[in-house]
């Protein structure tokens, strides 16, 4: 998408799918140590003394270290999707959006279940957003933010704070499906900035669920975008034109959605981590079903 407010993106708006099954994203890594030198403590010939373990990267709540890529399989042809999304684009018909996202989830994906194995990566980073949301009703924005090594960030202002947590829940990959994350990410913190939020810690439990389904639709969308938007689509030239379609695609998504997916987010500081990977998959698959619904009822 293009839309990413102040925090920067794709000048073009779309992120191209060349890849069906990118290389999952590593993690922080460890900060290295210096070789020792000849003779030193620890060293073979040198005095005898334990060596030193370099410190262990943080560990995100409900972010596995090798996130699963994309499940591409059962999938069918997008043809007809991408057929009413060049239509849609064109002409900004509703209609034609809604055939081609029904399309997309019912035939060239092979269904919600299916469509919501595509988000490989948002998975892996909505896990760990979530997991954040957990913890800062659990512990408070301080120990939340401590066990992250962003001690100190609490009295921020909310997306700055935010920007930091992203290194840690989505670090930069190389792989498509790593970018329709990130750039999912530094859309929702720019809808964040733009919203005129406080401080990290005066964040409310409403505003923090708001912050993740805020990236729940816009992952989608991003991938949607990948999917229809990156091959074989034609885009009027008008800049604004393509804004516009942009901007009714996130409409279309998130009024499909966000109300639905509210109510199941209740009672998060109970759930372990398994339990937050099962919420996760369940929203996306669910998403892609009320996507689908509202497709087939506006087409």
């Amino acid at each position: 998408m293009g839309t990413s407010k102040s925090y920067g993106g794709p000048a073009s708006g779309l992120v191209p799918s060349f890849v069906d099954d990118p290389t999952p994203p590593t993690r922080p890594r460890p900060p290295a140590t210096a070789p020792a030198a000849p003779n030193a403590p620890g060293v073979p010939g040198g005095p005898s003394s334990p060596q030193p373990t370099p410190p262990a990267a943080p560990s995100v709540p409900g972010v596995p270290r090798t996130p699963s890529p994309p499940d591409t399989k059962g999938t069918g042809s997008l043809g007809g999707a991408r057929g009413n999304f060049t239509r849609f684009a064109r002409t900004g018909s509703r209609s034609a959006l809604g055939s081609a996202l029904s399309g997309y989830v019912r035939g060239g994906t092979g269904g919600a279940r299916r469509a919501a194995r595509r988000m490989g990566s948002s998975r892996a980073t909505a896990r760990g957003l979530l997991g954040v949301v957990r913890d800062f009703q659990r512990l408070g924005p301080t120990e939340t933010l401590r066990q992250l090594n962003l001690t100190g960030l609490a009295t921020q202002p909310a997306a700055d704070v935010f920007v930091a947590i992203l290194e840690f829940i989505c670090p930069p990959g190389g792989a498509v499906d790593d970018a329709i994350a990130r750039q999912a990410m530094l859309e929702t913190i720019g809808d964040l900035a733009e919203a005129g939020v406080g401080s990290f810690d005066t964040l409310t439990p409403e505003q923090l669920q708001d912050v993740f389904l805020d990236f729940i639709s816009r992952s989608i969308e991003g991938r949607v975008m990948a999917d229809l938007g990156g091959r074989g689509i034609t885009f009027p030239d008008d800049i604004a034109t393509v804004e516009s379609a942009q901007a009714q695609l996130h409409d279309f998504v998130e009024g499909a959605t966000r109300g639905q997916l509210a109510g199941r987010l209740e009672s998060l500081e109970r759930l372990s981590d398994r339990d937050i990977e099962n919420v996760v998959n369940q929203i996306y698959e669910t998403a892609f079903e009320l996507v689908a619904v509202a497709g087939e009822a506006a087409a």
